[in-house]
């Protein structure tokens, strides 16, 4: 499994910052957020 939390930092070709936040619970994944921080600048 692959999860790609977008992109946190000030540089490169995102628009938005993100990032996700999740539990693990006997190796599932549950209550999965998708985090928009600000505009990058």
């Amino acid at each position: 499994m692959h999860l790609n939390p977008g992109a946190a930092g000030n540089h490169g070709f995102h628009a938005v910052r993100t990032m996700l936040r999740f539990e693990l619970e006997k190796g599932e994944i549950k209550n999965l957020e998708i985090i928009e921080l600000a505009k990058r600048g």
